[in-house]
């Protein structure tokens, strides 16, 4: 008898010790940050209040990548303050279309340099970028302001673009 109950503890003991052993071991580190860094542009008037220009609401907006009509990044996107567009990590320059109302169109480059970073085991790499010129056309952007030439995160804005006034209607 004494062995039996002795056999089923052995058992009973392995079995936990093999159950314990697994749950200890579960990967419980995710990666809470995103690697996915976009760059963010806030729209501003360049009506200056306090030193700083007048951020403003854009009433619709579609925007999408030169040469990629058929991928909006935004599509007719209603009372828009700021928008978050991804770089390309392959080249060193991206543009944009933007479309404003009553079909005004203005396109924007971004000219930057790339930076494979490690962020962690859990979340890997992440890349950086690093603003070098902007340049865009000027039928509704009137001009631009860098705040941030580091894109490590999308968190930031990247970039004031200022307009000018909505031609009414």
């Amino acid at each position: 008898m004494k062995t039996i109950a002795k056999t089923r503890f052995i058992k009973i003991l392995a079995l936990l010790t093999g159950l314990f052993s697994l749950v200890s071991c579960q990967d419980d580190e995710l990666c809470e940050e995103s690697t996915a860094n976009r760059l963010r542009m806030g729209f501003y008037t360049p009506v200056v209040t306090s030193g700083n220009p007048t951020p403003y609401t854009v009433d619709s907006l579609t925007v999408y990548g030169v040469g990629r009509p058929d991928s909006l990044i935004y599509d007719n996107r209603q009372n828009v303050r700021s928008i978050e567009v991804p770089l390309n990590p392959t080249t060193n320059r991206t543009g944009f279309v933007l479309i404003f109302p009553d079909n005004i169109t203005d396109t924007l480059w971004v000219d930057y340099q790339t930076e494979l970073n490690f962020i962690s085991a859990e979340c890997g790499f992440a890349m950086f970028y690093d603003i070098e010129l902007v340049s865009h056309t000027n039928n509704r952007i009137s001009f631009f302001q860098i705040n941030q030439n580091l894109v490590t995160n999308s968190l930031e804005e990247h970039i004031k673009i200022l307009l000018y006034p909505d031609p009414g209607p």
